[in-house]
């Protein structure tokens, strides 16, 4: 690892790298796209965008769970509005084209004599889906998809019970002037920026005590917890490409790290809390994170701005702390067919 370099500011600031990654890092990966419980009931639906691809994921009548494509056939409106919802079908708002919550093509108004386009044989495309702890999980439908379980890695036998006697408690979605690499890079440091950029947080850490586990291309970093939270660990785990779930104390979080168009992200927060959801106790713990949020964001957000400098050309790792985050830039570079100068020095 030493020796070894961050990725060339270019790969955060130009469009061309926005589109191959949705290809070739989004199109080409598992990733999270709902909780279970958004999806129990028969007729809910959960429709969003995913590496650049509008999605639903529906619970049909018999009990099935489904994702496929949310574009129409016809002229490529999106057949169900973004966000949860219920239905006993979908109507495209444009033309009215119909389709059941398995996504089949079911109505077409005034198609009479349409002999040479078969409803039957237009589905809307169908997304690779498996459901592992709480999460719905799915895989573009024009690639192969590797087994999930490779994906998670130990990440599946490690969460165990972690989270058994969590409770959601919220969503958010932050909008960020960013890429999306900028934000995991971030995250990845190995608890290098927390002294500099979260005082408060850091006050709650034992900063000598941080690690870097790498499995595969996973990576953990854990750190001991100090003030009342004593005895604890505080563990952060980080999913290719952009998944993380954090646990600490009694609270947990999960973010999924969306690109957003070049030099820009979309970040969705879930927490979790264990014991009694007094709204008082809940309220503390969410303003607590999101003080640390907002101080990530202003951060990246500078980062990102000076990236666009004709004088910053990279900066190489510090093997002390950089593990998890040159994990995350070999991974990149991977899986973009690109090499990393000092590739070899590890």
């Amino acid at each position: 690892m030493d020796g070894t370099w961050a990725l060339p500011p270019e790969c955060y600031t130009q469009a061309q790298y926005s589109k191959r990654e949705n290809e070739q890092v989004f199109g080409t990966n598992w990733l999270p796209a709902c909780r279970v419980e958004q999806v129990a009931q028969a007729g809910s639906y959960v429709a969003l965008n995913l590496g650049g691809e509008p999605l639903v994921v529906s619970r049909d009548q018999a009990g099935q769970l489904h994702a496929f494509t949310n574009i129409c056939r016809h002229r490529a409106a999106r057949v169900a509005p973004e966000g949860c919802g219920t239905a006993i079908r979908f109507s495209c708002p444009y033309h009215g084209w119909m389709y059941d919550l398995a996504g089949k093509l079911t109505g077409i108004p005034q198609g009479d004599g349409m002999t040479c386009f078969k409803r039957e044989e237009n589905p809307l495309p169908a997304w690779h889906l498996e459901v592992w702890d709480r999460w719905v999980w799915v895989h573009p439908p024009h690639a192969s998809p590797g087994l999930l379980e490779e994906q998670l890695g130990p990440l599946q036998n490690w969460l165990g019970e972690r989270l058994a006697d969590f409770h959601w408690v919220e969503t958010r979605e932050y909008r960020i002037g960013c890429d999306w690499k900028v934000f995991v890079d971030n995250y990845l440091d190995g608890g290098y920026h927390v002294g500099p950029v979260h005082p408060g947080l850091s006050a709650g850490l034992l900063g000598r005590g941080y690690k870097t586990e790498i499995f595969g291309s996973a990576s953990l970093q854990s750190c001991p917890m100090s003030g009342p939270a004593e005895g604890g660990m505080a563990w952060y785990w980080h999913l290719w490409p952009a998944w993380m779930i954090n646990i600490y104390g009694d609270t947990a979080d999960t973010n999924l790290v969306l690109p957003d168009g070049p030099g820009r992200c979309r970040v969705l927060f879930d927490w979790f809390m264990r014991g009694e959801l007094e709204p008082g106790r809940v309220a503390r713990a969410l303003e607590s994170s999101d003080q640390v949020q907002r101080e990530d964001m202003h951060i990246c957000e500078e980062v990102q701005s000076n990236l666009a400098s004709r004088f910053y050309r990279g900066g190489p790792f510090v093997p002390k702390r950089e593990l998890a985050g040159w994990s995350f830039h070999q991974n990149w570079a991977r899986a973009m067919g690109f090499g990393l100068k000092g590739e070899k020095d590890d």
